[in-house]
């Protein structure tokens, strides 16, 4: 107890001395702006310790943004961090973290907070305000990962994190839309589309028409939603699949949404899944395959007589695709089911079986067409 209690007065003593301008040296250290890392723990720096910033990369001058910064890895017991700022102001949200007066615009977490397990990542959140200057600013940050033990010593790990810069602009840039595009597969639509500036987007919600509902009502439903990159300046990409669609003409659209709530549609675009005119089996691909080939197949639209139809109901639109081996034996059933007249792929992951040929048929009412595959491991 005694030699404890004699380790708590030197930690405190070491900390006082360091604050108290005595010595011209730099003890505490702080981020690559104003020091050089957590130096009061130790001087090695320890890239295994991962540190970063979340949050806009784009301000208009003068707004304030909200940023955290991360913490993993290291000893990952208890964690602390310091931040600065080149010329914007950085501002506390909490209670417990300081802005150290011998590093300016540097702010310190003054109590380490604790990690969960050391497998969890921890983060503190701070803010910043841009200056009136149209520039790009940088943030940087260091962070500590520690035993928690209340004594800077050699077992406290840090690193640097990566420098975080923020584009100070005039006026907030728009949601600003590169390209919207559509493409085919199967009976499948791809969308696309790119943006090249992102101010306070939380997303977009896909909207699709069929052209099969009553026009003039002008049915628009939402089909998804695809989370917005907040506020940025860098180009980002985006997909969305429709799947599983019957033969016809469909429209899209996008509904930009903003934090606040605000939106704004964009242009509509069309794309068309053709009705399939004959019954086809394609060639898988690839072929020999390991251990997954793809095979695309054609289901036409059927005109049944009316003394057909009810046995229809039952065989007529069943879909059957099936994987035999060399000796005629039934080895896996990728499709057994009811479709409707389009085009449809399906991918045969062969698993366990061993190499050799195979043969996979396709039964739709009574049309029957096989093909042979090679399985090469």
């Amino acid at each position: 107890m005694k030699n404890y209690l004699i380790l708590i007065f030197i930690f405190v003593l070491f900390t006082t001395i360091a604050y108290s301008d005595l010595f011209d040296i730099d003890l505490l250290g702080g981020t690559e702006l104003n020091g050089s890392g957590c130096v009061c723990h130790t001087t090695e720096r320890d890239t295994s310790v991962s540190v970063w910033i979340e949050g806009p990369d784009t301000l208009m001058r003068g707004e304030t943004g909200l940023y955290r910064m991360y913490l993993a890895n290291g000893p990952a017991e208890g964690g602390g961090y310091n931040v600065a700022g080149r010329f914007g102001i950085m501002l506390l949200v909490d209670s417990f973290s300081v802005w150290d007066y011998r590093s300016p615009n540097e702010l310190t977490q003054a109590f380490p907070l604790v990690f969960p397990t050391p497998q969890d990542t921890i983060y503190w959140e701070f803010a910043y305000t841009a200056p009136d200057s149209l520039l790009t600013d940088t943030l940087y940050s260091c962070g500590l990962s520690l035993v928690y033990d209340s004594i800077p010593d050699f077992q406290d790990r840090w690193n640097f994190g990566p420098k975080f810069p923020i584009v100070v602009t005039e006026e907030l840039v728009p949601v600003e839309l590169l390209s919207f595009t559509s493409s085919v597969s199967g009976n499948k639509i791809t969308l696309n589309w790119i943006t090249s500036t992102e101010t306070n987007n939380m997303g977009f919600e896909i909207e699709r028409f069929n052209e099969s509902k009553i026009e003039r009502l002008k049915n628009w439903e939402s089909i998804g939603f695809v989370i917005g990159n907040g506020t940025t300046t860098q180009t980002q990409t985006y997909l969305f699949s429709d799947i599983n669609l019957n033969a016809g003409r469909y429209q899209y659209r996008l509904k930009q949404i903003d934090f606040d709530g605000t939106s704004e549609y964009s242009n509509i675009i069309e794309t068309e899944i053709f009705i399939a005119s004959d019954f086809i089996l394609e060639q898988n691909y690839p072929n020999p395959f390991n251990p997954r080939t793809t095979i695309k197949y054609s289901i036409p639209n059927v005109t049944l007589s009316s003394s057909s139809r009810a046995e229809s109901r039952d065989e007529g639109s069943r879909v059957q695709l099936k994987i035999y081996d060399i000796l005629g034996n039934e080895v896996a059933s990728l499709v057994n089911e009811n479709k409707p007249a389009g085009n449809y792929e399906v991918i045969f992951n062969s698993g366990n079986l061993s190499s050799g040929v195979y043969f996979y048929k396709l039964s739709f009412g009574k049309l029957e067409v096989v093909k042979k595959m090679i399985l090469m491991r």
